[in-house]
């Protein structure tokens, strides 16, 4: 990985042919979006904001030309790349001026409160908007109907739940961008740093409020942000439990059983780390001494 990062900052247009090359890969395989992401937040937070807008921009003619050759999935009316690269940048701006994984956190939040608020503005309705358009998505599958989403009301929650991948996705490519970065500048220094990363109580405080606003004005706005704000204090949630981990000197071990419970069940996962990092801005579990040794 450190000779993929060295490629990667070597030249602008080495990060342009990742970052490019993988969106192209990503319209066929959406994961590989994530990678072509974080070639374009390594870059940034090497380089600084205005390299980064440079090395997108030709990574996004490089997409451009392969999205009018090869195409894209149906339901998908352009690269996911596209909506994962702007505020990536604006994120890792962030990070590279504080050094504070949490405040990027917070732009990602941030983006994705506006996302949510913009679908519900730009629709009007948004169960609707996602019902038409998982029709079209599915039509050019053959066999596949969308009477599983009608039935278990899944429909409901789409909004919410794509803004909850987004979110995912976004803070994913940062993490991996700055891991990246970390194997070049700073050998070891990923994890202390994501071991630190908290919101500030008056976050908290915020997001409850607008959480309980939205209920005024709809019941699918409001299960919308709680489901974003789940997504932000999961991060959170995470990091706690990995510096609680190393502030009591426990084997690393320990975090294994969440990583399995986050595969498996990762509703349970998202909501129980949630839970940890919204309580974390008041309790502190990782200012805690560790534990005394046996006698």
């Amino acid at each position: 990985m450190r000779s993929f990062a060295n490629f990667i900052l070597r030249h602008p247009l080495a990060a342009v042919l990742i970052a490019g090359l993988f969106g192209i890969l990503a319209l066929k395989i959406p994961p590989f979006a994530l990678i072509s992401a974080a070639a374009v937040g390594l870059y940034a937070l090497r380089q600084g904001g205005l390299p980064g807008v440079l090395v997108m921009l030709g990574a996004g003619l490089v997409v451009a030309g392969g999205w009018f050759w090869l195409g894209s999935r149906p339901g998908l009316d352009f690269p996911l790349v596209f909506a994962l690269w702007p505020p990536l940048l604006l994120a890792a701006g962030t990070l590279r001026r504080t050094e504070s994984q949490g405040a990027a956190l917070l732009v990602v939040g941030l983006w994705v409160g506006l996302f949510i608020l913009a679908m519900h503005l730009a629709t009007g309705d948004v169960v609707a908007f996602w019902k038409a358009w998982l029709h079209r998505a599915v039509a050019a599958v053959p066999g596949a109907t969308v009477k599983g989403f009608e039935e278990n009301d899944t429909l409901r929650i789409m909004n919410g739940l794509l803004a909850v991948l987004y979110g995912l996705s976004l803070m994913l490519g940062l993490l991996f961008a700055r891991w990246l970065q970390s194997l070049m500048y700073n050998p070891g220094g990923f994890g202390p740093e994501f071991r630190r990363l908290r919101l500030p109580r008056l976050a908290l405080l915020v997001t409850v409020a607008l959480i309980w606003l939205s209920g005024y004005f709809s019941p699918v706005l409001l299960a919308d942000l709680f489901m974003a704000a789940m997504m932000l204090y999961f991060f959170v949630g995470l990091a706690v439990i990995h510096g609680v981990i190393e502030v009591r000197g426990m084997n690393r071990g320990w975090a294994l059983p969440v990583y399995i419970v986050l595969v498996y069940w990762p509703q349970f996962a998202l909501s129980g780390l949630a839970l940890v990092g919204a309580i974390d801005a008041f309790v502190d579990f990782r200012a805690q001494q560790p534990a005394p040794p046996p006698t």
